[in-house]
């Protein structure tokens, strides 16, 4: 596989344990990519970890963004985070089948947790910046532990508050909180009506365990298979 060279230029935290990572591609001088897919970053000779991009291919062809959990401290987490600014990474991709389909429904739901909204911003960045989404009907369901968990709030807001987005919601597992939901980001699957359903597409991303339970919900409500999917990150 061909490796690309790409240089930090900002890093910040942005909640918790997370942080957002800007980096500008080196060489080659662009990044290729599709929203939803990752980068693998060669760590060492024998050691790769995987990050998906956070930041839309049409926001910018040189810079990308990504951001990451950094409580699992590995190695992929320590690596970057004694990067300094211009330093450089090395990495294959971009990697994965994780986009959205050529033809996508009226109605559009995408559920994460923690850092699994990184594709799935991209996404919908990606769909507001074609302006797709005067098309379709964007439902985005975040979940995360605790409020100091929750990250891209404004951005969000911004794109419920704008019309960019149909419906934004938070939930919060630990915590109950004004303009939070409590409990976990799969609930709102139970209320969801035939009629949605019908022309709905998925995309969910987050936990092993959140993703396989949002899907079994999902079917069990009789959405098609071919209507969900999913990556899994932890």
């Amino acid at each position: 596989m061909i490796k690309s060279i790409a240089k930090l230029k900002t890093k910040k935290q942005i909640a918790n344990f997370v942080w957002e990572f800007t980096f500008e591609m080196f060489e080659p001088k662009i990044l290729d990519f599709v929203s939803g897919q990752y980068i693998s970053i060669i760590v060492d000779p024998k050691t790769r970890r995987q990050y998906s991009i956070a930041s839309s291919p049409l926001s910018s062809e040189r810079e990308f963004i990504l951001c990451f959990d950094a409580k699992p401290n590995g190695l992929g987490v320590n690596h970057l985070l004694k990067l300094n600014i211009k330093d450089e990474i090395s990495f294959i991709g971009p990697i994965g089948n994780f986009v959205l389909p050529s033809k996508p429904a009226s109605n559009l739901f995408f559920i994460a947790t923690g850092t699994g909204i990184a594709p799935l911003r991209s996404m919908i960045e990606t769909l507001i910046i074609n302006k797709s989404d005067l098309k379709h009907n964007i439902h985005l369901h975040f979940g995360t532990r605790n409020i100091n968990d929750l990250f891209y709030t404004d951005l969000f807001d911004r794109y419920l508050h704008d019309g960019s987005i149909k419906y934004y919601k938070k939930y919060l597992s630990r915590e109950s909180l004004p303009e939070t939901t409590s409990g976990y980001v799969t609930q709102f699957i139970a209320g969801l009506s035939s009629e949605i359903i019908s022309d709905s597409q998925y995309f969910i991303c987050g936990g092993t365990e959140m993703v396989k339970s949002a899907k079994q919900m999902l079917l069990d409500k009789n959405v098609s298979s071919e209507n969900i999917f999913h990556e899994e990150f932890y």
